[in-house]
């Protein structure tokens, strides 16, 4: 279980630097492959997009080498990655949540954040995802680790797809999706899922 999620990214931007080991991929492959799920929540050509644990900015990286332009701006609980951001995408706006209440983007998106083990998993990612889509005025789109696999890294937070889709369902829209069918890794059984939330019918 990590106590100090702020001073384990600061450790693990110290050691690996601006990349994605630093917010806690284990290749720039397996993280693109989970923002490509991410981003098929809509059409995000000139929509706003507010990324949730922006970290230093690697989801805009990936949309700009995707030729999709938006509007970007993140939310983290550190210092140094909001930093980070500041200084790569200027026209952006990089806070934390507290400093974002009250605003509204076209898309939410939330990559890895529910990932680790703390204290309350479940309560974390379910007040989150509530306090988020209040914050979208089209859709929600986030991923997590699912609990069907055959090995559970003891510091990380495994759980089950049906569970997620059911809470999401009751309590946030009617409006949802769930995808647990692709691979992160080549060969790999799917071990991540990626659910989309809308405010309306697609």
């Amino acid at each position: 279980m990590i106590h100090d999620l702020q001073a384990h990214y600061r450790d693990l931007l110290r050691q690996h630097g601006d990349s994605p080991q630093a917010v806690q991929y284990s290749s720039r492959e397996t993280q693109e492959r989970r923002f490509e799920k991410l981003i098929g929540i809509g059409e995000l050509p000139g929509c706003s997009v507010l990324d949730f644990g922006c970290g230093t900015g690697q989801l805009q990286e990936y949309l700009s080498r995707q030729e999709i332009q938006v509007d970007y701006h993140g939310i983290d609980i550190v210092d140094e990655f909001l930093t980070l951001c500041r200084k790569k995408i200027p026209h952006g706006s990089f806070g934390t949540l507290d400093q974002f209440r009250g605003r509204q983007f076209d898309y939410v998106m939330v990559a890895g954040v529910f990932n680790n083990l703390i204290e309350d998993n479940r309560g974390f990612y379910q007040e989150t995802l509530k306090t988020l889509f209040a914050m979208t005025r089209k859709g929600l789109s986030f991923n997590m680790m699912s609990a069907y696999v055959d090995y559970q890294d003891e510091g990380l937070f495994y759980e089950y797809p049906e569970q997620v889709f059911s809470f999401v369902k009751r309590e946030v829209t009617p409006y949802v999706t769930l995808l647990n069918d692709y691979q992160v890794k080549p060969g790999v059984p799917p071990f991540d899922f990626t659910v989309y939330a809308y405010r309306g019918g697609q």
